[in-house]
């Protein structure tokens, strides 16, 4: 919800998509839903907010990066996966995007440091491997393309707010069996 009100504080046009539209919630937050070829097609900027499963699995791929806008952005702080990385690499050699920011990449959490010594070290690296180490180093060094670390949890401040959420739902179940913060809504 962030990313929208964001998004309303610059008077920009927010369109969602959702599988679940929830039209009371369009209204208090002050977007629009949209099919998702049709969000691609008018959105300058382009967000990923979702979870990493079988559905959104390369949700943008080769096939959507071409109904996309000319010169939009993308933003994918979601999850790597979400995002086919030969696609997303297409897409900005032939300006279909004008850049990235990425917090997350397709291979995250898939080479370490010793597969990465391995590379270095090993007689024959796996086609994988290169692949691997290949498409994440394009992407980090690429001139129109911020990469930085997935670490939005990992402070002090969100750290604070975990836990005191967790305090308060130990509590409640305590007090009276309820939960306050229970997902209803899949």
């Amino acid at each position: 919800m962030h990313a929208i009100a964001m998004g309303n504080g610059f008077g920009m046009k927010v369109l969602g998509f959702d599988t679940h539209p929830d039209a009371a919630l369009a209204r208090e937050y002050r977007f629009t839903y949209a099919a998702l070829d049709d969000l691609l097609a008018e959105s300058d900027i382009v967000t990923l907010h979702v979870p990493y499963n079988a559905h959104t699995h390369h949700l943008l791929n080769a096939e959507r990066f071409s109904k996309m806008k000319r010169g939009a952005y993308l933003v994918n702080t979601a999850r790597g996966a979400v995002v086919e990385t030969a696609a997303l690499v297409g897409a900005l050699k032939d300006g279909t995007l004008a850049g990235a920011a990425l917090d997350v990449l397709e291979e995250e959490g898939e080479m370490n440091e010793k597969d990465e010594l391995a590379l270095l070290t090993a007689p024959h690296p796996s086609e994988d491997q290169l692949r691997t180490a290949l498409a994440d180093r394009y992407l980090i060094d690429h001139p129109r393309v911020i990469v930085t670390p997935h670490v939005a949890f990992d402070t002090a401040e969100a750290v604070r707010r975990i836990t005191d959420v967790t305090i308060e739902n130990l509590q409640s179940i305590a007090r009276d069996g309820s939960v306050v913060n229970a997902v209803t809504k899949p």
